[in-house]
């Protein structure tokens, strides 16, 4: 030691001193959250919720056993990184903190508070974006994702490092912005009760009358649960803006949410247009009335990559290898690694254009092959697969280039 050490070596104290305080707070918080919540929701109110349960909700045994021994390691590194974090910086006075909660008055105080959650949904968004890539996902963020049908217990089943990146906030929070100890206590359980009730199961956000979310501008089970279905959607945790300013946010959201609750999902009342406005699209119809009408075989238009319906997969559409006047398709890219594996190559093959659609083709899936017919529909490719009398219908859309493949990882 030099004469320099004694303020490190009284943080280290400070730190070991306060972490079996820390330890049991954060504990505490997980167990009161995730298990009031799976109490309340997933146990007690499961009759009155029936018709708001997101689909089968079966999970492979000792999942929930797998999330809460996860849960623990994850409460011990809170405790080590981000709570070590907050006394070392209370020991060398760089922290922000105040005990009084009208110190700054009770305007600040709710301020502070709301500034908080906005903050820790940014950088929710972002960081969990960013353990969304190839290169981070499987050492990163894979547990969490292995429930793909998730429990209030899930909300703390991180690995050890998408724990330690989630308890960076709070340290990077005091050091930024004065807040009373009040406002963190509420923001922490905040945090907990919105991350367990995301995981949940059940659709507990209130609709409007049209079937959109009453509070559109907030996350709603639907949206993190669509996130676990698909990963290269729905970001957020607190806020759906994120994922609309970036175009993260799943096609279907608001379908399956107005099902979730029972309703039908009218389309918006449209706004009234100005008579330029008007004019222009009179002209733009006619000029897609008048190249629908011309002659075309045309492949081109439709070449590039597609997205599946429930976005599982990516497709890329372009002519045969052995005939270029026949469409083929290839996968480029499917959220479980086994269906990309498996898949045969080409994954369409065969069509022909012909009266607006590509017909005579065949799609393979499942390891079986169907009679295919593609139609283009203003941006949206109708698939229809037929084997005998049996068919299914998809409707893909075009490939972002961003959502389903850069910042999403198969399981």
């Amino acid at each position: 030691m030099t004469a320099a050490d004694p303020t490190l070596l009284d943080a280290a104290r400070n730190i070991a001193r306060a972490a079996p305080h820390i330890f049991t707070n954060d504990l505490l918080r997980y167990a009161l959250g995730a298990g009031g919540v799976f109490l309340l929701v997933n146990v007690a109110l499961t009759g009155v919720l029936a018709d708001r349960r997101l689909g089968d909700r079966t999970r492979p045994a000792g999942q929930v056993a797998r999330e809460i021994l996860a849960s623990f390691r994850t409460v011990i590194v809170f405790t080590f990184a981000g709570g070590g974090m907050v006394v070392a910086l209370r020991t060398f006075d760089l922290d922000r903190l105040y005990a009084d909660p009208a110190e700054h008055g009770w305007g600040y105080f709710a301020l502070s508070l709301a500034l908080a959650i906005v903050l820790h949904d940014a950088w929710f968004y972002w960081t969990h974006r960013l353990i969304h890539d190839r290169r981070l996902f499987r050492r990163v963020h894979r547990l969490h994702h292995r429930s793909k049908k998730p429990t209030p217990f899930t909300s703390y089943a991180f690995n050890t490092g998408e724990a330690a990146l989630n308890a960076v906030f709070m340290p990077l929070l005091v050091a930024t912005v004065p807040m009373s100890g009040l406002a963190i206590v509420l923001f922490l359980a905040h945090m907990m009760v919105r991350n367990a009730v995301g995981h949940c199961g059940y659709e507990v956000f209130p609709a409007r009358r049209d079937g959109r979310p009453l509070f559109d501008w907030m996350t709603t089970v639907t949206h993190h649960d669509l996130h676990h279905e698909n990963g290269g959607y729905n970001f957020g945790l607190y806020f759906s803006w994120w994922d609309r300013l970036m175009g993260t946010e799943h096609p279907d959201y608001r379908a399956r949410f107005a099902a979730a609750v029972g309703r039908w999902l009218e389309p918006e009342r449209p706004r009234k247009a100005p008579v330029a406005a008007v004019v222009f699209a009179a002209i733009a119809l006619f000029g897609a009335a008048r190249a629908d009408a011309a002659p075309q075989d045309d492949i081109e238009a439709i070449s590039g990559l597609w997205v599946t319906e429930r976005g599982e997969a990516v497709v890329r559409l372009g002519p045969c290898a052995d005939d270029g006047e026949l469409l083929c398709g290839w996968m480029e890219w499917a959220w479980d690694p086994d269906d990309l594996a498996s898949a045969r190559k080409p994954m369409l093959e065969g069509f022909q254009f012909r009266d607006g659609s590509f017909r005579k083709g065949r799609l393979y899936a499942e390891g079986r092959a169907f009679r295919g017919a593609i139609a283009p529909e203003a941006g949206l490719l109708r698939l229809r697969g037929c084997a005998g009398p049996f068919c299914r219908e998809q409707v893909w859309r075009r490939h972002d280039g961003e959502a389903a493949c850069v910042f999403a990882a198969p399981l």
